[in-house]
């Protein structure tokens, strides 16, 4: 597949394209101080095939840091959980695709009542790697902001076009909603596919061992030997367009054998 890594004329604002005769769609869902600009080349290819995509921008997001302090992840999950619904409307079946804290919000829908049809997460983090994680009820209080953990590519030529500051109060929310998204893995029953980059500053090994120890069937596992933690615009971005494609090309030649049955 062709991957076109040239940004939007505006990087950080939604993408969404909608293809009447797709039966199956892709929501993307971008990382904490991300923004679409991390899925976009990826979601466009996708569309190219003929499949509908959407990318949201997320509550405080795309503007300016001090923004995202103001949100928690109720309106991050909120705002995933909105369009889901919207494209579960129109599509038989909807593949939900997550990156870093937007593979966390992917885990939170495949635990609720109308789950998506699958999840492929890129790095999810179900963890905050930091010392100060058990302190950050009482910091956000003190301290607005930390340095960024943003810009974790090793290819030298593209940008995620992410905050150049990390909101405490916002890390802190995340925080919070890990822990109980921790225990529901369970609930998930939907197919999981989980990529792993062989370099990640942000999120550690812990998440990986909680997945395969927590979820209710054994996640189907990738290793992305270039790449570091924001692999979809990294060396190994067009294995995950590919693995995407893959399943939704392949659900509809199922349907397409089965006009009768569920996908």
């Amino acid at each position: 597949m062709e991957i076109d890594y040239s940004p939007q004329s505006v990087p950080t604002a939604p993408y969404r394209q909608i293809v009447p005769a797709s039966a199956s769609a892709v929501l993307f869902l971008h990382g904490i101080t991300g923004s679409p600009a991390a899925w976009f080349p990826i979601a466009r290819a996708i569309h190219r095939e003929g499949i509908s995509v959407s990318v949201p921008l997320l509550p405080g997001h795309g503007t300016r840091w001090q923004d995202l302090n103001a949100t928690t992840w109720a309106d991050w999950l909120d705002a995933a959980t909105t369009e889901l619904e919207a494209l579960s409307r129109t599509h038989s079946r909807v593949v939900v695709a997550g990156l870093s804290m937007g593979g966390a919000l992917a885990l939170a829908l495949g635990t609720g009542e109308e789950p998506p049809d699958e999840l492929v997460l890129i790095n999810p983090a179900l963890y905050i790697d930091s010392p100060l994680t058990p302190v950050l009820p009482v910091l956000k209080h003190v301290v607005a902001s930390v340095p960024a953990i943003a810009g974790d590519i090793a290819h030298p030529d593209r940008c995620e076009y992410a905050y150049e500051r990390t909101p405490v109060a916002a890390i802190a929310s995340f925080a919070s909603a890990q822990k109980t998204l921790r225990d529901d893995l369970w609930r998930i029953e939907c197919p999981v596919s989980l990529f792993v980059s062989g370099r990640d500053s942000v999120v550690g090994p812990r998440t990986l061992r909680t997945l395969r120890s927590r979820l209710s069937r054994r996640p189907q596992i990738i290793s992305l030997r270039r790449s570091r933690h924001v692999a979809t615009l990294d060396n190994d971005a067009d294995t995950i367009a590919e693995a995407i494609l893959e399943k939704m090309t392949s659900a509809g030649r199922a349907r397409a054998g089965n006009p009768g049955g569920r996908e």
